[in-house]
């Protein structure tokens, strides 16, 4: 293995995450020996259905909020940009 090889590894381990390390997003299920992520799982472990310490950690505000009300509001800003355009229009000519 040449000195790049060498160093491109050793480049490539300090970036990827260890399985073994513990990290505040994963949680471990002691009856089946697993690391889950208990955002995806709704809070339970895949294999066996145990409950994550802490449950399922809250959905972030833009999943929990209706999508129709962000393109209700687009429409509004758009309805309100044209009537500054024809109102501008208007009184210019």
């Amino acid at each position: 293995m040449t000195s790049v090889a060498r160093a491109v590894s050793r480049a490539a381990d300090r970036l990827r995450p260890r399985p073994h390390e513990p990290r505040d997003d994963y949680a471990f299920c002691p009856d089946d020996r697993f690391w889950f992520r208990p955002a995806y799982t709704e809070g339970k472990c895949p294999l066996c259905g145990m409950v994550a310490p802490g449950g399922s950690p809250p959905s972030p505000l833009l999943r929990r909020m209706d999508r129709s009300w962000f393109g209700l509001g687009l429409l509004a800003l758009e309805s309100l940009g044209m009537m500054a355009v024809v109102l501008f229009m208007y009184f210019r000519a």
